[in-house]
């Protein structure tokens, strides 16, 4: 009689599921721990950017003895830029780099009263920063991100100068692309009804503020920008969306 015999089946064995399991574990905090320190090195870029631009403008007051865009003295001719004259004459000397004033809103181009827009053509003649941003006038002109403010390595997001009224500092703003609006003398980046777009979360803005500032949102060199990144002092590091606009103080010797 012939002997029929079943074919042995093959399985994994313990060791090797094991090993397996511990192979995933590893990719899957490889994979973590990556996206992990892009987002810390993202953040540093930003203190990076903050820094630099302080540094720019406390550079540009040594060399010209104003602040750029508040100047009132030419400091240089660039190409294209609409301002009493050729000279780059736009600023009041008031020692406030103010985001816009009502000549902003009425031009087509490069209005006179933006001092926030003209601080940085200011700093690229005097070779303080190596691209100047350009900047649209009227009262609903979106300024975006990367073209008409500096870029940041935060996706999506860019620096403006402003002047805030409350806290009494120029400031650079990290923000979103914005749109210019029609009461832009009670309303700017910072004052008012803020303009500034959310580009981070909460808990990264409390993360840039505890490393180089006080941790507190309204008060000292770096504050929040718009109500929902924070509440009082305290950031809303509940929220999980961009709720949140950064501005960092750059007066001289500050």
């Amino acid at each position: 009689m012939k002997k029929t015999f079943a074919k042995k089946k093959s399985a994994f064995s313990l060791i090797e599921l094991s090993i397996v399991l511990i192979i995933i574990g590893l990719l899957i905090a490889g994979i973590t721990g990556g996206a992990s320190l892009i987002k810390s090195s993202e953040l540093r870029s930003v203190m990076g950017e903050a820094r630099g631009y302080a540094v720019a403008v406390n550079a540009f007051y040594t060399q010209f003895n104003g602040l750029p865009g508040d100047h009132n003295v030419a400091v240089g001719s660039v190409s294209g830029v609409t301002t009493p004259t050729a000279g780059l004459v736009v600023g009041d000397n008031d020692a406030k780099i103010e985001f816009c004033t009502t000549g902003c809103v009425t031009g087509t181009t490069v209005a006179t009263g933006s001092e926030g827009a003209i601080a940085w053509q200011h700093l690229k003649f005097a070779g303080a920063i190596d691209t100047a941003p350009t900047f649209t006038g009227g009262a609903t002109a979106t300024q975006t991100a990367g073209t008409h403010y500096p870029a940041s390595k935060i996706k999506a997001s860019g620096w403006g100068f402003d002047y805030n009224s409350t806290s009494l500092q120029n400031v650079v703003v990290l923000t979103g692309s914005t749109t210019v609006a029609g009461t832009v003398d009670a309303n700017s980046l910072v004052n008012g009804t803020a303009m500034s777009i959310a580009a981070i979360l909460p808990t990264d803005a409390l993360s840039i503020d505890s490393k180089i500032d006080d941790g507190v949102a309204n008060t000292g060199k770096i504050r929040a920008v718009l109500s929902g990144c924070s509440s009082g002092a305290t950031y809303t590091v509940a929220t999980t969306t961009k709720a949140c606009a950064l501005s960092y103080q750059i007066d001289v010797n500050s």
